[in-house]
């Protein structure tokens, strides 16, 4: 009885590389980090739209409550002193 070695059926291996490196197909949409991280300009104009709008609409906010408590507050009194 003969012992077979699949070794030959095998495809040959592939090279092994090194992460990180130009070798490597996914290095360009790995994350940046250290010092030569950076945030892109159009992220930029997006969180300033973003806290914009949200500093409108706190302030819209914050003033129709106002106006709401001075209203109730002036039928209230109307209401007492008549």
């Amino acid at each position: 009885m003969t012992q077979h070695s699949y070794q030959d059926d095998r495809p040959p291996a592939r090279p092994v590389r090194l992460p990180f490196t130009s070798s490597d197909p996914l290095a360009k949409h790995r994350a940046v980090t250290g010092i030569n991280a950076h945030v892109r300009w159009y992220q930029r104009v997006g969180s300033l739209v973003g806290i914009a709008v949200l500093v409108v609409f706190m302030g819209a906010l914050l003033a129709i409550s106002a106006g709401v408590a001075f209203f109730a507050a002036r039928i209230l009194l109307e209401t007492i002193v008549g």
